[in-house]
């Protein structure tokens, strides 16, 4: 009974020292130094770089690599364009984004944030539209949700 607790103990463990990490050099257009990421065996990125903008460019890449479906979705919700994928039930829904639309200084919006808001939001957006701009050159790779609704990202 031991023998075969501690086989499944070492099949258990063995894997995720095999594959505990994910090593990637980013280097896209937008970034203005190279950038590690580290990938642990739980998925979480690990992003090292050498300034700010980097850092968050960085995080938004890979946020959206990670969550691109997820971030579609949201940025319909908020334009009010759900209905367009989902069909008419989500018509109220997209008339009431779009009257509650934002309409306010939006610079002074991301600066209520972090002093140095409104360029680490555009950093890590600027990310987030470098890999959709990467994944619509290569619409193969795109979620497969985007293929069952037969739509692409969009960039901003």
């Amino acid at each position: 009974m031991l023998r075969i607790f501690f086989a499944l103990l070492v099949l258990a463990i063995v894997p995720s020292f095999l594959f505990a990490q994910q090593k990637q050099d980013l280097q896209v257009n937008g970034l203005k130094a190279s950038v590690e990421i580290l990938r642990d065996q739980w998925g979480v990125n690990h992003i090292y770089a050498n300034n700010q903008h980097d850092l968050f460019f960085a995080q938004g890449y890979c946020a959206a690599k990670d969550r691109l479906f997820q971030f579609e979705i949201w940025r319909r919700q908020a334009t009010g364009t759900l209905a367009e994928i989902l069909g008419a039930r989500e018509l109220k829904r997209d008339i009431g984004a779009r009257l509650f639309a934002y309409r306010g200084d939006m610079q002074t919006e991301l600066q209520h944030y972090h002093p140095q808001g409104e360029e680490i939001i555009n950093a890590y957006v600027d990310g987030v539209n470098a890999y959709i701009n990467y994944i619509l050159a290569k619409p193969d790779l795109l979620p497969v949700e985007f293929k069952v609704l037969k739509i692409q990202g969009r960039s901003k």
